[in-house]
């Protein structure tokens, strides 16, 4: 089974990219949906969390203690050690659940599985995948207002806020260098579809 990385920056439109892989009928492990699946209710991982930084992280849904990922995430951008205590509980977590869907899907006969995390090349994962893809928004010298354009707009945030978020990030000329395979979507979906369909193509010869 060929294990493909599929990564990017913030707002360079990597989940577009991730949904028109799935549309062309192969199978994407979300590191996303792992994550959220590793602090759900009554998990080990929302226990250590809780542990570390108390019951204020909480909110209450359908008779359930779950993450509130907007008090958590305040307490992470702008502080880089809240993070990095953060990442070593449940970054483990994650690889732990991506390596038993893998392991899974490889029994099933799948050919080629891609892997949807944001943060292949900062956790060092990168040599554990057979290629890696990254998504950008071009490397000219607006590649960076755009996706700082994208993000305000996405998550609603000012010019300050989106600046931080991209700034915790690996610099994206370091993970184009890292890279197999590129996908620029900084134009329009067609573009980026053609790209998808090419890319597939080549790693099915």
């Amino acid at each position: 089974m060929k294990l493909i990385g599929l990564t990017g920056g913030i707002a360079t439109g990597k989940s577009t990219i991730s949904k028109m892989i799935k549309d062309f009928g192969l199978t994407v492990v979300d590191a996303d949906i792992l994550a959220r699946e590793v602090v759900s209710p009554g998990s080990f991982g929302l226990k250590a969390l809780v542990q570390v930084f108390g019951h204020e992280i909480l909110k209450e849904e359908k008779s359930n203690l779950e993450l509130d990922r907007t008090k958590l995430g305040q307490k992470l951008f702008g502080d880089p050690d809240c993070r990095r205590v953060v990442e070593n509980i449940v970054h483990p977590l994650i690889q732990w659940r991506a390596k038993q869907e893998f392991d899974i899907l490889r029994r099933q006969g799948e050919k080629i599985v891609f892997y949807d995390a944001a943060l292949i090349f900062e956790k060092d994962l990168h040599s554990s995948f057979d290629h890696v893809v990254v998504v950008h928004t071009g490397r000219d010298s607006e590649a960076l207002q755009v996706q700082i354009r994208r993000l305000m707009e996405r998550d609603k945030v000012n010019l300050k806020t989106a600046q931080e978020r991209i700034d915790v990030q690996m610099p994206m000329a370091d993970k184009i260098k890292g890279a197999h395979f590129l996908i620029d979507n900084s134009q329009n979906l067609k573009k980026s579809e053609e790209q998808v369909k090419d890319l597939i193509q080549k790693l099915l010869q």
